[in-house]
């Protein structure tokens, strides 16, 4: 029998809507992640991102939720009507730099204080249900790790098979380090994790394609271990209609080939809301 988190891959491209395994009780969501989960976009944000599309769904599929996080950048009307503006997107941050920010002081001005699970004086601690992670973009995007390459920058040459091979490996352990610390503080806490939306441009298309690769082997990796994790294949959604030569389904991205579209965005809040749904039917990791 086929595992639901690859199920719930294989049914990106339909982004079927939900319609069972109903919440026996709100079900507290975390989305959790860089400008994708803000919901930016170019010229312009689109007001909620993913999250509009992902609490829209759930809401008409009688799915008691609700979203949390320590901010509220960015909500839509829709969101704002249904007291669901609380998130966890902060504009690009890096893997590391949210780990960071789990359970250890601010380091900087966008990160809302920090001890995101640990809670501050006068704020509480976030606890989830369900995490909706998606990160690494950023990484890729600023050549970022922590080991020291062979270049005259010290960075990665991602053009470089091995060079990136080792640099993806990194980025993956360092994911795999955060669902870790999530898991520790949050043991309940189901996380859905996602592949990265397609970055257009060389060489970052082909980084995003092994990353993704890597996300895959990884959650197949700690389901076996026994973590809470689920696949929300993303990436798979933005390519599977993809023209050949061309990284991403037509309409998906938007001119800066980083940020999703409008269009985009409601692509990974059907994604995210099928996964979401998966992993309330499926308790059994």
């Amino acid at each position: 029998m086929r595992p639901r988190f690859l199920v719930v891959a294989a049914l990106a491209c339909a982004l079927a809507v939900p319609t069972a395994g109903h919440a026996s009780k709100t079900t507290r969501i975390w989305p959790l992640g860089d400008s994708i989960t803000v919901g930016s976009s170019w010229p312009s944000a689109v007001p909620g991102g993913y999250r509009t599309e992902l609490d829209e769904i759930l809401r008409n599929d009688n799915y008691p939720h609700l979203l949390v996080g320590t901010s509220t950048a960015n909500p839509s009307p829709t969101l704002q009507a249904d007291g669901q503006t609380s998130h966890d997107g902060h504009g690009g941050f890096r893997i590391d730099q949210v780990l960071r920010d789990l359970d250890t002081a601010a380091h900087g001005k966008r990160d809302d204080g920090g001890r995101w699970l640990t809670g501050l004086r006068g704020r509480h601690a976030i606890t989830p249900d369900i995490a909706l992670i998606h990160l690494g973009t950023n990484d890729i995007l600023q050549d970022w790790d922590t080991h020291r390459f062979p270049t005259r920058t010290g960075r990665a040459d991602l053009t470089s098979p091995w060079q990136r091979s080792r640099f993806v490996d990194d980025m993956t352990a360092r994911l795999a380090q955060l669902i870790a610390r999530i898991h520790a503080l949050r043991p309940k806490c189901r996380m859905v994790v996602a592949t990265v939306v397609p970055i257009a441009g060389q060489p970052f298309t082909t980084v995003t394609s092994v990353y993704a690769a890597a996300v895959r082997h990884l959650v197949l990796q700690l389901r076996a271990e026994r973590y809470p994790v689920i696949l929300a294949d993303l990436y798979a959604a933005f390519t599977i209609n993809a023209a050949p030569g061309s990284p991403v389904t037509p309409g998906l991205l938007t001119r800066d080939g980083v940020h999703p579209t409008a269009a985009g965005y409601a692509v990974i809040g059907r994604t995210f809301a099928l996964a979401v749904t998966s992993s309330q039917e499926s308790r059994s990791y």
